[in-house]
């Protein structure tokens, strides 16, 4: 079995880098920080790292003091977490090619498997799914390994509201709740609790909401004015695409973040009848059925006409 051969991996390596993807979310710092405190038990050394800083409700994640913090020219073993791609790695993708032996772990559909050994399983609502059957089958998970996989289940299956939850993502949030962990209060942060700038910046930007053919299709926008008006930044946008998916007329939604100028990272989000993967998959991007994502440069207004195409195109 594949868990079987990456635990044997693990047991096997001294010391282990751990890569999690840029614009970190619960599930790839969750995930990470999990596998480093279960490698960290079994005996081993682990390293963590992030290409971006941690921030946002992430930063409350217990371990994130530990993200690149050190260095090793060659490490036994790389790992990346909830990466589809290499890209998603950014600059630490130096971290990963410095291994001797590379694994891959993974949910996401568009999972490129470019590893020495990959574990890509698209029926789970999250990698930190996965990284339950692996950490549990290295060691007794305890109460701060339990939190963070928890952590990463509830905000990537949006709170098991999201399709891709099973019986199966069910049975390891039943496992985790054994422990304390407080599971009210971390859906309470990642789900609910909002500060008043991240408020403000949500009416702002719902406000100028654009809706296109018979109100199927739906666009909000972040721009680099928006969120020096609200004193965000990007860390602020989680989950506001979610309230014009919530229209009941919109097959997908569409949020178009500037990260600078004529440059934005785009998130797709969808319901069952259309396929986001497909739509960014134009693009050199990647994700699931239902939630998706790339990174358009260029004009404002040629980078909406070209979602709109490939939104289009993938409908019709």
């Amino acid at each position: 079995m594949i868990i079987e051969s990456i635990v044997s991996a693990i047991k096997k390596a001294k010391t282990i880098a751990i890569i999690s993807h840029v614009s970190p979310d619960g599930d790839t710092v969750g995930s990470g920080l999990a596998l480093f405190k279960a490698i960290e038990m079994y005996g081993a050394k682990p390293y963590i790292f992030c290409d971006d800083e941690i921030k946002g409700k992430v930063k409350m994640l217990d371990g994130v003091d530990k993200f690149n913090t050190e260095y090793l020219d060659c490490y036994d073993l790389s790992i990346s977490v909830d990466c589809a791609d290499v890209e998603r790695m950014g600059n630490s993708i130096r971290e990963f090619n410095r291994g001797r032996k590379t694994i891959n772990i993974d949910h996401h559909k568009t999972n490129r498997k470019s590893a020495d050994m990959n574990y890509v399983d698209i029926y789970s609502a999250s990698t930190t799914q996965i990284m339950y059957n692996i950490v549990s089958s290295l060691v007794d998970i305890d109460k701060d390994i339990a939190g963070l996989l928890y952590c990463g289940l509830v905000t990537d299956s949006g709170g098991f509201t999201f399709s891709s939850v099973t019986s199966d993502t069910m049975r390891v949030a039943s496992e985790l709740l054994k422990f304390d962990i407080r599971a009210s209060d971390i859906a309470t942060h990642f789900l609910r609790s909002t500060k008043l700038s991240t408020f403000r910046l949500k009416t702002r930007v719902l406000d100028k909401a654009k809706f296109y053919d018979d109100d199927t299709i739906s666009i909000i926008s972040f721009r680099l004015d928006d969120f020096a008006a609200t004193s965000t930044d990007s860390s602020s946008t989680e989950g506001i695409i979610n309230n014009i998916l919530n229209v009941d007329s919109v097959k997908v939604a569409v949020s178009i973040s500037e990260v600078k100028d004529k440059d934005f990272k785009v998130s797709f989000r969808s319901d069952d009848t259309v396929d986001s993967s497909k739509i960014v998959m134009m693009f050199g991007g990647g994700g699931h059925k239902n939630a998706a994502g790339c990174r358009l440069s260029g004009f404002y207004e040629d980078v909406i006409d070209r979602i709109l195409k490939a939104v289009r195109d993938e409908i019709c």
